[in-house]
């Protein structure tokens, strides 16, 4: 690396510091997505609100706004991709669900586009926080006494006061969740200033954690800035720590049914590795009680999943199947229309996306509440000496039970709650 830019600078607890503070802090315009778990996507959960952090020498403004406000500012149309449009039947594609791609760069740039689009100033970075970390500090900095509200925020109570807010009296245009997350954020900045060394040690040891569990993702628009974050393994690119020649795998849940039904889902990750054919079968529960939300009571639902597995693509896909159903392989007349055309759910066909090295194969799953659904995908695989596998965990959940059979014998048997290399 030539000139200005420094590649690293390191805190007490080992936490890089990317380039050129200065750079990094003068005349910029950063975004951080606040997801929403609870509503799984892609990249974490559904982006309610964003961060819009301004910096001049340091920060010089953070505001809280609510993400359907640049929605109303957007113009012209955009065509959806295929399952948003089955599930919403909306016709366009709007910021609320730009986090569509599994690999974070492309979706933070989408997400960036749609911000521009919107009105707001060009992107010089987005960083994507789930409520998992939001709820991590909350135990690191303690109580939060929001006085605006008369309110004390805790670990416990911050989703239940942070919803109701968002839901109760909501109408187009209300700004009841954004001025009270505005709330709590200012209460919090204000806590962290007043913070010991010891309480900063844990902060920073918190957000490394975070970051190598990918709960927390970083997309820079320097060239040289996303260089260094994906070599940190900050970056949630689908190829990012996999050697290209051991197998691999990433299982990437999109919650489309407009609830917060992940509060309640776990899943069950279950590989059959034998000589050259694989088979990975998928289970879902809903332990929801409610098959419609009753805010503020319960947030849950029926889980409408659009699923993606992605694998290398040197793997023959054989067969997908729904339970007892076997889906068909899309073809092009299932797309000889606009997407923003579709009307009904296509739950009978899976797709198959080339993307690189590797291949996305997405399909619906719908697991009512209180009831299993499993998948299944078989595939021939190109298998030579010792078996090795990269194993990833989306961002937005807590992790699953993982089985891994080699040649009949049980080589993993856990749960995985970060990405794993296996042999």
């Amino acid at each position: 690396m030539n000139g200005d830019f420094k590649l690293f600078k390191w805190c007490i607890s080992g936490v890089p510091v990317i380039g050129d503070i200065e750079n990094l802090i003068n005349g910029k315009t950063y975004y951080v997505l606040l997801q929403n778990n609870y509503e799984l996507r892609a990249t974490g959960g559904f982006m309610g609100s964003y961060a819009k952090i301004s910096t001049e020498r340091g920060i010089k403004e953070i505001k809280i706004q609510d993400i359907y406000v640049p929605d109303g500012q957007i113009a012209g149309h955009v065509e959806p991709p295929y399952p948003i449009q089955e599930a919403f039947r909306i016709g366009n594609w709007w910021l609320r669900d730009s986090n569509w791609d599994p690999d974070f760069a492309s979706a933070a740039a989408t997400v960036a586009w749609f911000l521009d689009q919107g009105g707001e100033p060009s992107a010089d970075g987005v960083v994507a926080v789930n409520q998992l970390v939001v709820l991590q500090l909350l135990k690191v900095l303690g109580p939060i006494e929001v006085k605006d509200y008369g309110k004390t925020v805790t670990e416990q109570n911050f989703y239940s006061l942070a919803q109701t807010n968002a839901e109760w009296g909501w109408f187009p245009g209300s700004s009841g969740k954004r001025d009270f997350l505005g709330a709590v954020s200012k209460e919090m900045i204000e806590k962290v200033k007043k913070i010991n060394l010891i309480g900063l040690i844990n902060l920073i040891d918190l957000m490394n954690e975070q970051l190598r569990r990918k709960q927390v993702l970083v997309w820079m628009r320097d060239g040289q800035l996303e260089t260094a974050i994906g070599r940190l393994g900050w970056g949630g690119r689908l190829e990012d720590e996999w050697d290209k020649n051991s197998d691999y795998m990433y299982i990437v849940e999109s919650n489309l049914g407009a609830n917060k039904a992940n509060c309640c889902v776990t899943r069950l990750i279950d590989q059959e590795v034998s000589g050259g054919d694989e088979k990975v079968t998928v289970t879902w529960k809903n332990g929801g009680d409610y098959r419609h939300p009753l805010p503020p009571v319960f947030w849950g639902g029926d889980y409408r999943n659009y699923v993606r597995v992605v694998i290398p693509s040197s793997h023959n896909v054989k067969a997908v199947k729904m339970g007892d159903r076997v889906l068909r392989k899309a073809g092009p007349e299932d797309f000889a229309t606009a997407n923003s055309l579709r009307q009904s759910m296509t739950d009978d066909m899976y797709v198959v996306e080339p993307r690189g090295e590797l291949q996305i194969i997405g399909f619906w799953v719908i697991v009512s509440v209180g009831e299993k659904v499993r998948a299944e995908i078989e595939y021939k695989s190109v298998r030579a000496g010792e078996y090795k596998i990269l194993v990833k965990r989306q961002p937005g959940i807590e992790g699953f039970d993982y089985k891994l059979t080699v040649d009949d014998k049980v080589k993993v048997d856990e749960f995985v709650d970060q990405d794993i290399w296996i042999k």
